[in-house]
């Protein structure tokens, strides 16, 4: 009898992992073995023998005796394995089983059915992209400095990687966190930022090349503990739930107090004392986010400093070059840093080459002697400034061109000024998003009674050259010093109340999603999701 034709799918073979080396999410895993195909049913017993006539599949018979049964259908061969999966696809279905060839029939009795077809087997397991087989020699340590930062090198036998991450996190929940590699590094050196103090943590090394994805083992740290002094206390009033997930970095006003980085918990991360007597005003991580800028100084012409500090502690570079008169603010550039000196607006490089990018701020907007907050907007390339005795900010150019003002009396150029804009009388922090949407932080300095600092966001049209207010926060809080304030990505606001040692995230309707009661004189603040890379502007 004919064969009908049998589709079946097939199981691809799974490859182990040597040496303790993983596969990453690169080349997918070989599908499973084929099932080997169902033996062949039985031939079934032949009828009785018919006179002598032939039956059919049988020999000719002799009538009057009773067939014999038939032999045996052989069983079906074994379904081949589906192959190796591709980066990404399914592995393909194993062949069909052969089917069992048909009994013979005893003397005068009907043939025996051929055996059933095997089954086929399994379809192979889909492939989860490139992978390939490497080894890794891993070292892992913590900064003396800041023993919750680790340090980790490597090399690894995979040739020419193009790129590569460590992912970490607690050893409760795995890696929630990735560092990039700088591969131009010697042997790869990478901190992992943002652990939290007497904790254990795991991480895996993921590296790619042209060949493939390659995946260490997971490897274990345990951070050291979380020195007194510096600022470690859970947030109260706390919606979990829509609170922003990241970090936190501010600083001490009083003394050596630390410049620190907590997290959504309330936990250190990451401090340093000042490595100089003063008010510390501003700490900013570099654009590529391998150093600490701090400023500190609070008086316009009085003197002032900037460090820089490598994120593992080890490098503290006093009193920068070229920044020695810097106040109140200061902000990350690609390639270096912006400090408010006096009335001007200086750029120093990594390389501590000067330029001056803005040499008199009151030239530009009229009366006024007392910036006090700087923000670089990438989107265009110009600053942000605000300056309280002339209570207004400004948007101006790197080439010192006005782009527009907001408040102030006077405007030297009436056609870049919002009008009708209300006056305030000091005011700090600020934060411009790319759409126009503007908050400032209002110290409410003349207000006799609890109304305290008010985060006041606006909509700036530059087309119309009109400021819409949208809303307002009144905090209850009072500070007549410093105040800052940032969008969130979630739409809340993180506003710093210096003298309350509070930070708060409040949302569009003006609830409290959590705070942070720090119980110390502040500075200016800044949230980032991540540690690395450039700042959340």
């Amino acid at each position: 009898m004919a064969r009908a034709p049998v589709i079946v799918f097939g199981f691809v073979a799974v490859s182990a992992l040597l040496g303790g080396s993983g596969c990453g999410g690169g080349k997918g895993a070989a599908g499973s073995s084929g099932n080997g195909g169902a033996a062949g049913m039985g031939g079934a017993g032949g009828a009785a023998g018919r006179g002598g006539a032939a039956q059919t599949g049988g020999t000719g018979g002799v009538a009057g005796t009773g067939g014999s049964g038939g032999a045996a259908g052989g069983s079906g061969t074994t379904g081949t394995g589906g192959a190796a999966a591709d980066a990404g696809t399914t592995g393909s279905a194993g062949g069909a089983g052969t089917i069992g060839a048909a009994g013979t029939g005893g003397p005068g009795g009907d043939g025996g059915r051929g055996g059933a077809a095997g089954t086929g087997g399994s379809g192979g397991t889909a492939g989860t992209g490139s992978a390939t087989s490497c080894t890794f020699a891993v070292t892992s340590s913590l900064s003396t400095a800041i023993p919750t930062v680790g340090i980790v090198t490597f090399t690894t036998d995979l040739a020419a990687i193009s790129s590569a991450e460590i992912r970490f996190g607690l050893a409760s929940t795995g890696p929630t966190m990735t560092a990039p590699v700088d591969l131009t590094k010697l042997d790869h050196r990478t901190l992992l930022l943002g652990m939290k103090g007497s904790s254990a943590y795991v991480f895996r090394i993921v590296a790619t090349s042209a060949a493939g994805t390659c995946t260490s083992a997971d490897y274990t740290l345990m951070t050291g503990s979380v020195p007194a002094g510096v600022p470690n206390k859970p947030p109260t009033m706390r919606d979990p739930v829509r609170q922003a997930r990241g970090f936190i970095l501010s600083c001490n006003t009083n003394g050596l107090g630390p410049i620190f980085i907590i997290d959504s918990d309330g936990a250190p991360v990451w401090w340093m004392a000042m490595p100089f007597q003063g008010t510390a005003t501003r700490a900013h991580m570099s654009w590529d986010g391998n150093d600490m800028y701090v400023v500190w100084g609070s008086a316009a012409g009085a003197s002032g400093d900037v460090a820089r500090i490598s994120m593992d502690g080890l490098v503290v570079e006093e009193k920068l070059s070229g920044l020695r008169t810097a106040h109140h603010d200061l902000t990350a550039i690609p390639g270096g840093v912006a400090a408010l000196l006096t009335n001007s607006v200086v750029e120093r490089s990594g390389d501590g080459t000067i330029t001056t990018a803005i040499p008199d701020l009151i030239a530009l907007y009229g009366n006024g002697n007392h910036s006090n907050s700087i923000h670089y907007d990438p989107s265009d390339d110009s600053y942000t400034v605000g300056d309280t005795g002339s209570h207004l900010y400004a948007k101006i150019t790197r080439q010192g061109n006005l782009v527009w003002q907001f408040g102030g009396a006077g405007p030297k150029d009436p056609s870049k000024a919002f009008p009708g804009v209300p006056r305030w009388e000091v005011a700090h922090g600020h934060h411009l998003l790319s759409d126009g949407t503007f908050v400032f932080f209002d110290n409410n300095y003349l207000d006799p009674g609890t109304v305290g600092a008010i985060a006041r966001v606006f909509k700036l049209d530059t087309t119309t050259m009109t400021a819409t207010s949208v809303r307002s926060y009144q905090s209850g809080l009072r500070t007549n010093t410093l105040g800052d304030v940032q969008f969130l990505r979630n739409g809340d606001i993180l506003m710093t109340v210096r003298e309350a040692g509070a930070i708060r995230e409040i949302d569009p309707s003006g609830q409290v999603v959590a705070q942070h009661a720090l119980g110390i004189s502040l500075g200016y603040s800044e949230f980032r999701e991540s540690l690395y890379g450039p700042p959340p502007y």
